[in-house]
């Protein structure tokens, strides 16, 4: 893809993983929260979290949520029947990305995980 401005620098991360844990919107809001802590982004929201639970699709039941950031932001979405997660990660800032892997990993005892950056 061509780099329309190339005076901004874009960091894209894509993570999807199986996981183990039991999520709940609690674990949803402490993840946004520590992600941005451990790959040093600057919070400007409180977690924003929500559910398609309520309207009884057979297959989007799960918790998401999204945080922004002084460098742009996060967002996660679970789906509760498969036990899979997705997470985008968008940055004007550089991170590691390994980091931001294995945080994920380690956080939601993911037995399978993959990412893509771009």
């Amino acid at each position: 893809m061509k780099d329309l401005e190339p005076k901004i620098f874009r960091q894209r991360l894509t993570i999807e993983a199986k996981y183990t844990k039991n999520i709940s919107e609690k674990e949803i809001k402490l993840f946004l929260k520590d992600l941005a802590k451990h790959i040093k982004m600057r919070p400007i929201t409180e977690p924003f979290i929500f559910s398609p639970n309520h309207i009884l699709h057979p297959i989007h039941h799960g918790i998401a949520g999204f945080m922004g950031w002084a460098e742009s932001g996060c967002s996660i979405y679970t789906w509760d029947k498969f036990k899979f997660l997705s997470v985008e990660i968008y940055t004007c800032k550089k991170f590691d990305i390994r980091s931001a892997v294995d945080f994920t990993k380690n956080f939601f005892k993911c037995k399978s995980i993959v990412f893509r950056e771009g």
